[in-house]
């Protein structure tokens, strides 16, 4: 049977996961939460490449990974390329902001994405966004808004911080 490790700086994968295990129903699927560096979205670029080398050789050596899933923005947009230059052999999915569905569902062309710091000022969001506009067949106006505290507040299942901040950052969104 194949092993496939899902990977999240928190809980938030776990949605993920259930998607996974619904369709994949031959794979057995190994879950890590980096619950102690949790939220990713506010370190810096150093720690979260280093929590996700770490959290590869336990996958690898106990549990046999034969593919990752990286179910965080901000660990796929500023770890996945050196863990794919790491481990060669390892196949490594990742998410990334779904910029390229809102631009073709959007009707005036502006799109709005909420987002953690580490993810929107990477590299590759920068580089996702340029090849977005570079392929559009219309003028696309992105406006990007860093969520601060959101992602801590959902990990903690703080309901009431997460609709204020949700609230607070849709706001500045709109400005």
């Amino acid at each position: 049977m194949t092993t496939v490790g899902v990977f999240d700086s928190g809980m938030g994968g776990l949605s993920a996961l259930r998607a996974l295990r619904a369709e994949l129903l031959q794979v057995h699927f190994v879950y890590l939460a980096d619950n102690a560096h949790a939220p990713y979205g506010e370190r810096t670029v150093e720690l979260v490449v280093a929590c996700a080398q770490r959290i590869i050789e336990p996958l690898r050596s106990e549990h046999h990974i034969q593919a990752l899933v990286v179910t965080c923005n901000t660990a796929t947009a500023l770890a996945i390329d050196d863990l794919r230059r790491t481990y060669p052999d390892l196949p490594f999915i990742g998410v990334e902001p779904t910029l390229k569905p809102a631009a073709t569902l959007s009707r005036n062309g502006h799109i709005g994405v909420l987002a953690t710091r580490g993810t929107l000022q990477s590299a590759r969001f920068a580089q996702l966004l340029g090849a977005l506009k570079d392929a559009a067949d219309r003028p696309l106006h992105v406006r990007c808004q860093p969520c601060e505290g959101l992602a801590d507040a959902i990990e903690r299942a703080d309901a009431p911080a997460v609709l204020e901040l949700a609230r607070h950052h849709l706001e500045q969104l709109r400005r």
